[in-house]
C-alpha cells in the first residue's frame, strides 16, 4: 500500500482509539465498557477442555456443517448480493484521494485495511461462539482461523461485486473480460445442482429419523466425489477453526491462507473501474444528511413506493407515523418479506404434516423462543422512533404537532413493525406444531396463545417502547440516539445495560395489568371455566392502555421542554 495511505490508516485508527478512550470519562461509556468486558468474560470463563476421545468425530461433523454453511453464504452472495461495489468511501476520501496519483489497487487495499476493525471485532465474537477449548493457545489459534475465514469471505463478496458491476455496466465487453470467473461460477452452480438433486431423496428420508440420521445422510452425500470437490475449498477454510490441537491447526492453516491470498489477488487486481459509482454514492450520502428528514430517501434515489400513500390533508401526526413506517417498509420490501414468510410457512407446514420426525417441532420451538425473546430484545433493534430522530430535534420542533402527538406517532411506528415480526414468528411456531397433536401444549391452547398474542402484543410493545423513548428523553446521556449502532466492547455493554434496564422497567409496568387480569380470571374461573381468561385478558389490556395514556402526555411535555443547546442529545 502507498505510504501516505498507510499513514492515514494508522493515524485514523490511533485517533479513533484515543477518542473512544476519552469517552470512558463519561459514566455512560465507562459502565457500558465494564459490562461489555464482563459479558465477554462470561463466555471465556465457561470454556472447558475438550474430551480427547470425542474429538475426531466432533471435529469431522463440525467441519462438514461449517463448510456447508459457508458454501451457502457464498451462494447467497452470488445469487442475491448487491449490484453495487462493496467499497464505501466517504465524501472527504473521494475529494482528496480520487484526484491524487494513486493506483486503483492501492485504494482497494486502503479500504480493505480500513475495514479490518469490523473484521477483528467479528473475529472476537465468533471465536467466543465457535471455540470449544478452554482459554489458552488454542483459543488464539482458532481466532486466527476465524479471521482468515471472515477476511476471505469479505474479499469474495468484493470480487463478486466487481464481477456483477463489470457485467451490468459494460455488457458484452464486461462478459468478455470476466468470462473465466463467470465460467467457474456457472460450472460450480451446475455441479452443486447435480449434487443436491442426487442427495435430496436420502436427505428427505433422513429428516424423518431426526438429527443423527440427518447428519449421517449429509455425511454420506458429502463423501461422493463431486461433492468432495465442491466442498474442498470450504473445508480448507473452516478446518483451522475445527482443529483440536496445534499440530492439526498448522497443517490446516496453510491451505486456508493460500485461499485468502488468491482472493486478495483476485479482488485487488480486478479491472473494473469503481471511482464513478463510489464518488456518486458518497456525494449522495453526504447531501442527504443535512437536508432530508429522518428516514427519507436520499436525493436522486430510486426508492420504491411507500406502503400507503399519505393524504395531502389530515392529522399531522399521521404524517410522522407514515415517515417512520416508510423509512423501514416499502412496497417491494413488504412483498419480498411476505413472499418469503409464506414460502417458509409452507415448507414448515410440509415438514410438520408430512411426518418428517422432530424437525418441524424443533423449528417451531426456535420460532416460539425467538418470539418470546423479541418482547425483551426486539425494542432494542426496532428503533424507527424518537431514539433515531432526537438528533434532528430542531426539525421535530418545526412539525405542527404537540409533543404528546409526536411521541405517540413515533412510538406507534416501531410498535407496528415489532408486532408484525413477533406475529410472524408466533405463526411459524403454530404451523410447526400442526402435525403434533399430542404435544406438551394442546392444539386449542396453542390457538388461544396465538390469538392472545395478536391481542396483547401491540399494547405490550407500545408500553415498552414508550418506556425506552421516555428513557431517551429523560436520560439522554445514557441512551444511544441516532441511526448508527454502537460498536466494540462499549457497544456490547450498552446493549446489555439497555436490555437489563428495559426488562426491569417493563416488568414493573406489567405488574398492575397482570395482577388485575389474573384476579378477574381467578374470580370468574369457577363459573366460566377456561373462558374466564377472555375477560381477564381484556381487563389486562385495558390497564395497559390506561398506562400508555398516562405516560404519553408527560413525555410530550418533556419533549417540548428540552433545551436544544444543553440537551446533551447526540448520536451515540
Amino acid at each position: 500500500m502507498n505510504g501516505a495511505l498507510l499513514f492515514l490508516t494508522v493515524r485514523s485508527a490511533a485517533n479513533r482509539t484515543r477518542r473512544r478512550a476519552a469517552q470512558l470519562r463519561n459514566p455512560r461509556y465507562a459502565v457500558a465498557f465494564l459490562l461489555g468486558l464482563a459479558f465477554l468474560w462470561m463466555f471465556v470463563a465457561r470454556r472447558q477442555p475438550d474430551h480427547a476421545g470425542a474429538v475426531p468425530s466432533i471435529t469431522q461433523h463440525r467441519e462438514l456443517l461449517m463448510a456447508i454453511l459457508v458454501s451457502w453464504a457464498v451462494a447467497w452472495t452470488w445469487a442475491f448480493g448487491s449490484r453495487r461495489i462493496g467499497l464505501s468511501f466517504s465524501l472527504a476520501e473521494v475529494d482528496f484521494l480520487f484526484p491524487s496519483p494513486l493506483a486503483r489497487p492501492s485504494l482497494v487495499r486502503f479500504k480493505l485495511l480500513h475495514a479490518q476493525g469490523r473484521v477483528l471485532w467479528s473475529t472476537l465474537v465468533w471465536t467466543l461462539l465457535v471455540s470449544r477449548s478452554a482459554p489458552g493457545s488454542m483459543t488464539f489459534l482458532h481466532a486466527v482461523g476465524v479471521w482468515t475465514l471472515l477476511t476471505t469471505l469479505q474479499l469474495h463478496r468484493l470480487g463478486a461485486s466487481f464481477t456483477r458491476v463489470a457485467v451490468t455496466r459494460h455488457g458484452r465487453a464486461g462478459l468478455a473480460r470476466r468470462w473465466v470467473t463467470l465460467a467457474v461460477v456457472a460450472l460450480t452452480a451446475t455441479a452443486a445442482l447435480v449434487v443436491l438433486a442426487a442427495a435430496a431423496p436420502a436427505v428427505a428420508e433422513a429428516l424423518r429419523g431426526g438429527g443423527t440420521t440427518l447428519l449421517g445422510a449429509l455425511t454420506a452425500a458429502a463423501d461422493t466425489p463431486l461433492a468432495r470437490g465442491l466442498l474442498a475449498p470450504f473445508r480448507m477454510l473452516v478446518r483451522p477453526i475445527a482443529a483440536h490441537d496445534a499440530r492439526s491447526w498448522v497443517r490446516a492453516i496453510l491451505p486456508a491462507l493460500a485461499i485468502l491470498v488468491a482472493h486478495f489477488v483476485w479482488a485487488t487486481r480486478s479491472d473494473v473501474a469503481f471511482e464513478e459509482s463510489a464518488a456518486e454514492a458518497a456525494r449522495r450520502r453526504a447531501a442527504a444528511l443535512p437536508a432530508r428528514a429522518p428516514g427519507a430517501p436520499a436525493p436522486g434515489g430510486t426508492a420504491a413506493r411507500p406502503v400507503f400513500q399519505l393524504s395531502p390533508v389530515g392529522n399531522p401526526a399521521v404524517a410522522v407515523f407514515w415517515k417512520n413506517i416508510t423509512a423501514v417498509a416499502r412496497v417491494d420490501r413488504v412483498r419480498r418479506t411476505a413472499a418469503g414468510f409464506l414460502f417458509v410457512a409452507a415448507a414448515v407446514a410440509v415438514l410438520s404434516l408430512g411426518n418428517f420426525g422432530r424437525i418441524a417441532p424443533i423449528l417451531g420451538a426456535l420460532a416460539g423462543t425467538w418470539a418470546a425473546f423479541s418482547i425483551l430484545i426486539g425494542p432494542q433493534w426496532v428503533r424507527n422512533d424518537l431514539r433515531s430522530d432526537l438528533p434532528h430535534l430542531e426539525l421535530l420542533r418545526s412539525y405542527p404537532v404537540t409533543g404528546a402527538q409526536l411521541v405517540a406517532a413515533e412510538v406507534a411506528a416501531s410498535t407496528v413493525l415489532l408486532t408484525l415480526l413477533q406475529l410472524m414468528l408466533a405463526s411459524l411456531a403454530y404451523v410447526a406444531f400442526l402435525g403434533d397433536p399430542a404435544g406438551a401444549v394442546a392444539p386449542d391452547v396453542r390457538l388461544w396463545l396465538l390469538l392472545g398474542g395478536a391481542l396483547l402484543l401491540p399494547a405490550v410493545n407500545y408500553l415498552g417502547l414508550l418506556l425506552l423513548n421516555g428513557g431517551a428523553l429523560l436520560y439522554p446521556a445514557w441512551v444511544r440516539t441516532g441511526p448508527g449502532r454502537a460498536a466494540g466492547v462499549e457497544g456490547l455493554g450498552q446493549n446489555v445495560l439497555s436490555i437489563v434496564a428495559y426488562g426491569v422497567a417493563l416488568l414493573v409496568a406489567l405488574v398492575p395489568p397482570v395482577a388485575v387480569g389474573g384476579a378477574v380470571t381467578w374470580a370468574l374461573q369457577g363459573t366460566a371455566g377456561g373462558w374466564a381468561s377472555l375477560p381477564g385478558a381484556g381487563i389486562a389490556l385495558g390497564v395497559i392502555i390506561l398506562e400508555c395514556r398516562l405516560l404519553v402526555p408527560p413525555l410530550g411535555r418533556t419533549l417540548e421542554r428540552i433545551d436544544l443547546p444543553s440537551s446533551g442529545i447526540e448520536p451515540g
